[in-house]
């Protein structure tokens, strides 16, 4: 949320944005990770979990900004 509001002329806009994603992976992450188990089981459900939140730390290190020193 706080780097969404960097940008002073932006911010209200990319916090909605955020704020809408972490809404809809809130309510729609548990019944799919239950349908997931269901079908596969639930160790590889939540195999498929950790892919994903490795994925998430990829990009979020990639996306960082670098500063000059």
């Amino acid at each position: 949320m706080s780097a969404a509001a960097d940008d002073p002329a932006r911010a209200a806009a990319r916090v909605s944005v955020v704020s809408s994603i972490g809404y809809t992976a809130f309510l729609a992450g548990p019944p799919l990770i239950g349908q997931l188990g269901e079908r596969i089981g639930t160790l590889h459900a939540l195999l498929v979990v950790l892919v994903a939140l490795g994925m998430g730390l990829l990009a979020a290190g990639a996306a960082r900004e670098r500063t000059p020193a």
